[in-house]
C-alpha cells in the first residue's frame, strides 16, 4: 500500500522549484512573468488596433520589411490571438495572486505550445542556413546586412545554433517556473484541506468528550441496586 503524503512531505518535496529568477519566490516570479507578458500583449493589441484603424501609418514600413501590403484579415487574426493571449495571461496573474492553481494551466499549455513552435523554427533555421543568410542580406532593417557575406557558413551556423539554444533554454526555464508555481499552489491547497479536516475531527472529538463521560466514570455513577428477592409461586 502506498503511504499517504503528509503536509511535511509536501513542504519538503524536492521535485519542484521553490525560488526562481535571482532567488525570488516562485509564486512572485510567476506573477512578475505574467505582468511582463501582459505589457507585451497590451502593446501588441494597441499596435494591431492602429494598423486596422489607420493602415496608412504602417504601410510603408510593412512594405519595406515584408515586400507586400498589409491585409486587414491578417491583422484581425493577429489581434484576436493577442487578445486571447491577454486573457490567458490575466488568468495566470489572477490564479497566482488568489492561490488557485487551475487558472495557471491555460498559460502553461500556451508556453508548451510556444516552446514546440520555437523548437521547430530552430530546426528549420539550422536546416536552411543558406536561405537564412540570403534573407538577412536582403533585409534592409537588419543592421548588419552588409557584413553577412563576410561570415562563413560554419560560423553562421554555430551562431544560429547558440541563439536558438539560449532562447529554448530561457523558455524551458520559464515553463519550469510556472509548473513549479502550479505544484506549490496545489500542495498549499492540499495542506489547507488536511489542516481543516484535522481541525474538524479534533473539534468533534472534544465536543463528544465534553458531552459523554468515559466508561469508568459511567460505571461508578451507575446506582447499584440489589436484585429482587426470590419468591416461590
Amino acid at each position: 500500500m502506498k503511504p499517504r503524503r503528509t503536509s511535511t512531505d509536501l513542504d519538503d518535496d524536492g521535485s519542484i522549484m521553490k525560488t526562481c529568477c535571482c532567488c525570488m519566490d516562485v509564486r512572485i516570479g510567476t506573477i512578475v512573468l505574467g505582468f511582463c507578458h501582459l505589457l507585451v500583449h497590451i502593446a501588441g493589441v494597441v499596435v494591431l488596433s492602429q494598423m486596422l484603424l489607420h493602415p496608412e501609418m504602417y504601410e510603408e514600413k510593412y512594405i519595406q520589411t515584408y515586400g507586400t501590403v498589409p491585409r486587414s484579415s491578417d491583422n484581425s487574426v493577429a489581434l484576436a490571438i493577442a487578445f486571447c493571449s491577454f486573457v490567458i495571461t490575466s488568468l495566470l496573474i489572477y490564479g497566482a495572486i488568489t492561490r488557485q492553481p487551475s487558472y495557471l494551466l491555460p498559460f502553461f499549455c500556451l508556453q508548451v505550445f510556444d516552446f514546440c513552435v520555437n523548437l521547430l523554427g530552430a530546426i528549420g533555421a539550422v536546416s536552411y542556413i543558406p536561405e537564412l543568410k540570403l534573407m538577412l542580406k536582403n533585409n534592409q532593417n537588419f543592421p548588419y546586412a552588409d557584413d553577412v557575406d563576410k561570415v562563413d557558413m560554419r560560423s553562421l551556423m554555430m551562431t544560429v545554433i547558440l541563439l536558438c539554444l539560449i532562447i529554448l533554454l530561457i523558455k524551458g526555464y520559464l515553463i519550469c517556473c510556472v509548473w513549479s508555481c502550479y505544484k506549490v499552489l496545489v500542495n498549499y491547497r492540499i495542506k489547507r484541506a488536511t489542516q481543516t479536516f484535522m481541525f474538524e475531527v479534533d473539534g468533534s472529538d472534544t465536543e463528544t468528550q465534553g458531552l459523554l463521560p468515559n466508561y469508568e466514570d459511567a460505571v461508578k455513577d451507575t446506582p447499584k441496586e440489589s436484585p429482587p428477592p426470590y419468591t416461590t409461586s
